[in-house]
């Protein structure tokens, strides 16, 4: 997605056409399934809502304009402003609410920071959920192995939106691991720290190759990494497998 007056256009036609698909689907018999196609923004997977009806897939425009950047409200219509950060709301409206707010003296939560959350614990909660899925398919859980924990755990400070087989490698063989490994890495956009390991499991469990990764039944000890970066968590598996080797070890 590009964040330009062309692809605007684009994004109203299929909106158009969702909406038509949505108030007739009970008469036409359409079903909407909720699809788990993953969704990149810039070369980094985030979290959106998705749908598949009559073969296509629909995602709401205002979930759009969260991701991608450009503001969506209603105004006696669909009002789309491409040099507007997302609220949601008109700008009148949002004008009229942050002054509200601050003539009562209204002070919100502040959010969870990064120096607030406990990785290690979302961490290990990361390995239960992984274990979970094994034993589902009648498979022995994955020990921990710190070797592969520390790797891991290096490999998400790198902040990789996508896999670097040799970085990887070094990485495990680095941290005393002397076997071959299965590797998987998620990167979520917007996801509550507590939620973390599960919509990267989740994401894992929704991709085939993936999914082979945490339920192969030769791998037996298991790494996981963490690292929240500007609203961004990397997040890292590794499977070992001793029956496999490390072609850069």
């Amino acid at each position: 997605m590009m964040r330009n007056g062309k692809n605007i256009a684009l994004i109203l036609t299929g909106m158009v056409l969702g909406t038509t698909l949505t108030g007739g689907a009970v008469a036409a018999g359409l079903v909407a399934e909720p699809t788990w196609n993953p969704i990149f923004v810039d070369g980094v997977q985030v979290e959106m809502e998705a749908y598949r009806i009559g073969g296509h897939n629909y995602v709401k425009l205002r979930d759009i304009g969260e991701k991608v950047g450009f503001n969506v409200y209603w105004d006696d219509g669909v009002q789309v402003d491409s040099d507007a950060a997302y609220t949601g709301v008109k700008p009148d409206e949002e004008r009229s609410t942050a002054e509200k707010a601050e003539s009562n003296q209204v002070q919100e939560e502040p959010a969870p920071t990064e120096t607030t959350v406990d990785v290690d614990e979302l961490r290990y909660e990361m390995v239960q959920l992984v274990n979970d899925i094994r034993r589902e398919n009648g498979l022995t859980e994955l020990t921990v192995n710190q070797s592969l924990m520390a790797a891991a755990q290096e490999c998400s400070g790198g902040l990789y939106t996508s896999h670097k087989n040799r970085v990887e490698c070094e990485s495990v063989a680095t941290h005393g691991y002397p076997h071959g490994f299965g590797s998987n890495l998620a990167v979520l956009v917007g996801t509550a720290p507590t939620r973390i390991p599960e919509k990267a499991v989740s994401n894992w469990e929704n991709s085939p190759g993936h999914y082979q990764t945490m339920i192969d039944p030769d791998c037996d000890s298991i790494g996981v990494g963490i690292t929240i970066d500007n609203g961004r968590a990397f997040c890292y598996m590794f499977a070992g497998n001793p029956n496999s080797y490390n072609p850069y070890s």
